[in-house]
């Protein structure tokens, strides 16, 4: 049944999650455009900086969004929607930028920076770099400053106001810190290479090793930031509640006790920690509960991706190329709002059937002794 309550989600919720994307959509667009407008002119390193945090608000938007989608789903009575941004933001951040999720957000930015300056004769040799800092000191400042706010940050995340801005600083730190290893990787890789010792003819520009999140890991990490949005989620890098009840919980106690250890599997943590734990609850309504979750979620964006594709075969080639762009952007925006309103009703589907498996499965009450 999970396909059919999606369906029936989607449908009975329409309205609110339309205007829900929308909204996001617009402060998407808006966000776009004045980091693509921010990113270039004088001190082109320090506008670099300010289009990153501009990028960084638009991915805070984005997830905010999703979460304003989940919960008009729910919509719990003893909780509003800032109460549930302020609660569930955070993880979500940190779910989102350790699985490296916000690279679709740096293309489609990249995308309209270069649509926006292509042409133009004092930005259109940097058209598309708005986000891309080439000084390292300027990077390295940004990670330090956003790591500091994040650490102050920390001691009052209880607070409904300090999840959304520490969502915040967790991005601007994950973006300027990529940003700091990229640059700091491309000086270590110059000062090798221009060593003696280094053969001229050795070719460095091999295949590049691809991490993917692959069929089944992404339905699973978006379902775990789902389940996060809905409380039932663990904290993205607590390995203990994840672990608890098998085997491996005795070696996850263990571990704590290496301070080096834990430092260094800080960011392994984050990324492996949220998908292992929503695993474990999908697969309590059974393995075949976890392989339709994750082929309806496929089925969806492949439905999407073609629909899409069959519409153009159907607009036909032969258009003036300025023609299409106003052709492209309702399209497009048509394409999102359906792909998203699926996927959230599928998210909340696969969450209510997890809740109800728990109900039937927990343990019933003793009952009274007799008198």
């Amino acid at each position: 049944m999970l396909p059919v309550t999606s369906v029936r989600m989607a449908g009975r919720h329409v309205v609110p999650l339309a205007a829900w994307f929308s909204a996001g959509y617009l402060a998407r667009y808006l966000l776009t455009w004045a980091g693509v407008v921010v990113g270039h002119g004088q001190y082109e390193q320090w506008r670099r900086m300010a289009a990153t945090l501009v990028f960084t608000a638009l991915v805070t938007v984005t997830l905010a969004t999703v979460i304003g989608m989940l919960w008009t789903i729910r919509r719990p009575d003893d909780e509003s929607f800032a109460d549930a941004v302020g609660r569930a933001l955070f993880p979500f951040v940190v779910i989102y930028t350790a699985w490296g999720m916000y690279t679709d957000d740096v293309r489609l930015f990249s995308r309209v920076d270069v649509e926006h300056n292509l042409h133009s004769a004092t930005h259109g040799a940097v058209a598309g770099q708005a986000l891309f800092i080439s000084d390292v000191w300027i990077a390295l400042l940004g990670a330090a400053v956003a790591w500091s706010l994040r650490l102050l940050l920390e001691r009052r995340r209880e607070d409904r106001w300090a999840g959304p801005v520490l969502a915040y600083t967790e991005t601007a730190f994950n973006l300027f810190a990529v940003s700091s290893v990229f640059l700091l990787a491309g000086k270590a890789a110059d000062w090798v290479t221009g060593r003696r010792f280094w053969p001229a003819g050795l070719d460095t520009h091999g295949p590049a090793i691809g991490f993917g999140l692959g069929t089944l890991a992404l339905p699973l990490v978006w379902f775990a930031m789902a389940a996060a949005v809905e409380g039932i989620g663990v904290e993205p890098d607590d390995h203990r509640a994840a672990l608890e009840g098998t085997r491996l919980h005795r070696l996850a106690v263990a571990g704590d006790r290496h301070r080096v250890l834990v430092g260094l599997t800080s960011g392994l943590r984050e990324r492996w920690v949220p998908l292992l734990h929503a695993t474990r609850l999908i697969l309590r309504a059974g393995a075949p509960a976890l392989g339709l979750f994750c082929l309806c979620y496929v089925t969806v964006d492949a439905a999407v991706a073609y629909g899409f594709r069959g519409v153009l075969y159907l607009i036909g080639p032969d258009h003036d190329p300025a023609a299409w762009k106003p052709i492209l952007v309702p399209l497009e925006f048509t394409r999102e709002l359906l792909r998203n309103i699926l996927h959230v009703a599928l998210l909340a589907a696969a969450v209510d059937l997890i809740r109800s498996v728990s109900d039937e499965t927990e343990a019933p009450e003793p009952a009274a002794a007799p008198a």
